[in-house]
C-alpha cells in the first residue's frame, strides 16, 4: 500500500488561525489482490413492477390507439393504466430481464474457489439457491429461468429480502474472502428501519452491502445509507440496459480487493482541531470528525482518499508538522486482527512572503471543488425540505455554476434546471434529485 498526502505549498505567517485541507490518499501497492474467495449473496427485487415491459414511445402509441392504455386519476395524479388482453405480446424488455442478464455474467465470473446465493423478494422473501460453491454456477442459471414463475405479492420488504440475503451470506465468511451483498431494486420498500438493521448486522460480520436503484421510483436516501453504513457502493441505474455493466462493475471491484477495513487514525497536536473529514474516493460522502478512527472500507484497484478540514493556530515563517497520520488494515489472507500499514506526518510550510502565499495545487483544488459542489447540493436538498426556496435556489444555482467551469457540463445544467423547478413548484423532480445525490458522490 502507498499512503501520501497533498497540502497546499504554503501558509501565510499572519496572527489568524487557518482552514488547511489535506488530501490523504491510499493505493495498492504492487502485491496485487490477495483475495483467493469472492462470497457473493444476491438479493434481487422480484416485485411485479420488476417485469412491466419498458415501451418505447411508438409501442405507448400503439396500444393507446387500440384503447388498451388510459389515463386515470390515482389519488389525484394523472396516471397511465394498461389493459392487455390475455396471450397479447408485447415486444419489450423489462427490468426483470436486464437483471437476469446480469446474474448470468455474474454466474460466468465466478470462480471456483467463490460462493454465492441468491434470494427474490417483494412481500415475502424466497431463498432461490442457497450458499453454494462456484463450481456449481449452473444452479445460479437454472434459478434464474425461474425468476417469471415466481410471485412473491404486491407490496415490497426489502429487509425481508436482506435477512435472508445475510443468513446465506454467511455461512460462506472467512478470513480470506470478500463478502458482498448486492441489493438490487426498483421501488419503494416499507419497514425502512428494517434495512438499516440488517446492513449494520452485516457490517459487524464483515459482510459489504452494495446498492442498486433502477428507474425512478426509489427511496435514494435509503440506498445511499445503507451502502454508506456497511462500505459498499450505490448505483443510480436510469436505463435498465445499465444493469449488467454495473454488476461487472461492483464484481471487479470486489475481486480487486487487497486490503480489509481501511481506517485513519489522526494524532494532533492540541492546537490543531479537526473540522470536517469528507471521503472522496470511491465516492463522496461526509464522514464523522469526531471519530478515534476515519473509516475507508476496503481497498480496491480505484483507491481510497479523504479531504480533511484542519484549523491550524497561527505560526512564524518557518515548517511545522500539523499531524500525523496512519493507516491501519487487515490482510485478506490473514486473520480478523489491524495492523498500522503506513504513516505519514502532514508538514507545513508557513511564510511571509505573498508570492508564496498565494500558491495551490492543482489537484488539491480540484477534490475542494468537487466536495464544495456535493456539500452545497445536500445543503439545498435540506433547504428544499424545509421549505426555505430562497437557500435552495442559490445554492444549486452556485453549485451548477462551479461544476461547470470544472466541465462538469451536464450535472451542472441539471442543478440549474433544479434550482428553476424549486422556484416554480417548491421542490425538486424525482429524476433530478437522484441524478444529483448520485452524480456529486462521483465528482472526481
Amino acid at each position: 500500500m502507498k499512503l501520501t498526502y497533498t497540502v497546499n505549498p504554503y501558509l501565510p505567517a499572519t496572527q489568524q488561525r487557518h482552514l488547511v485541507y489535506v488530501l490523504v490518499e491510499a493505493e495498492p501497492g504492487d502485491e496485487g489482490p490477495a483475495v483467493t474467495m469472492l462470497n457473493l449473496g444476491l438479493v434481487v427485487d422480484a416485485s411485479r413492477s420488476m417485469s412491466i415491459p419498458i415501451l418505447t414511445e411508438a409501442q405507448f402509441r400503439n396500444l393507446a390507439a387500440q384503447g388498451m392504455a388510459q389515463q386515470k386519476t390515482v389519488d389525484g395524479v394523472q396516471v397511465w393504466q394498461f389493459e392487455v388482453p390475455r396471450g397479447f405480446h408485447i415486444d419489450a424488455s423489462s427490468n426483470m430481464d436486464f437483471t437476469k442478464q446480469a446474474l448470468r455474467i455474474g454466474a460466468e465470473r465466478l470462480r471456483p474457489g467463490d460462493r454465492f446465493s441468491l434470494v427474490a423478494f417483494a412481500q415475502d422473501a424466497l431463498l432461490m439457491v442457497g450458499n453454494t460453491p462456484g463450481t456449481e454456477a449452473r444452479s445460479l442459471l437454472e434459478a434464474i429461468d425461474r425468476f417469471d414463475q415466481i410471485d412473491l405479492g404486491d407490496e415490497t420488504y426489502m429487509a425481508r429480502g436482506m435477512q435472508m440475503g445475510y443468513k446465506q451470506t454467511m455461512p460462506g465468511v472467512a478470513p480470506n474472502t470478500v463478502s458482498r451483498m448486492i441489493v438490487l431494486t426498483d421501488g419503494y420498500t416499507k419497514e425502512e428501519h428494517d434495512c438499516y438493521t440488517w446492513a449494520r448486522q452485516a457490517k459487524a460480520d464483515g459482510i459489504v452491502v452494495s446498492t442498486m436503484g433502477l428507474g425512478l421510483d426509489f427511496h435514494e436516501d435509503l440506498l445511499i445509507s445503507l451502502a454508506d453504513v456497511s462500505g459498499g457502493h450505490a448505483y443510480f441505474i436510469e436505463d435498465p440496459a445499465e444493469i449488467p455493466g454495473a454488476f461487472q462493475q461492483e464484481l471487479a471491484a470486489a475481486q480487486s480487493v487487497t486490503w480489509r477495513d481501511l481506517s485513519l487514525t489522526l494524532e494532533m497536536p492540541s492546537e490543531v482541531i479537526l473540522r470536517r473529514v469528507h471521503r472522496v474516493r470511491p465516492a463522496i460522502a461526509a464522514l464523522p470528525a469526531n471519530a478515534a478512527q476515519i473509516a475507508l472500507g476496503d481497498l480496491e484497484a480505484a483507491g481510497a482518499a479523504v479531504l480533511l478540514e484542519l484549523v491550524v493556530p497561527p505560526r512564524p515563517a518557518g515548517t511545522y508538522r500539523l499531524a500525523r497520520v496512519v493507516m491501519h488494515a487487515r490482510s485478506t489472507g490473514q486473520g480478523s486482527a489491524a495492523e498500522a500499514l503506513e504513516q505519514q506526518d502532514i508538514i507545513a510550510r508557513y511564510t511571509e512572503k505573498a508570492s508564496e502565499a498565494k500558491q495551490t495545487d492543482a489537484h488539491l483544488i480540484s477534490v475542494i471543488q468537487a466536495v464544495s459542489a456535493y456539500k452545497l447540493q445536500a445543503q439545498a436538498m435540506e433547504d428544499t425540505r424545509i421549505g426555505n426556496v430562497e437557500g435552495a435556489t442559490r445554492k444549486l444555482r452556485l453549485a451548477g455554476e462551479r461544476l461547470i467551469e470544472m466541465g462538469q457540463q451536464d450535472l451542472g445544467q441539471t442543478m440549474l434546471q433544479e434550482a428553476e423547478s424549486i422556484e416554480k413548484e417548491g421542490q425538486m423532480s424525482a429524476e433530478g434529485t437522484k441524478k444529483l445525490r448520485y452524480g456529486t458522490r462521483k465528482l472526481r
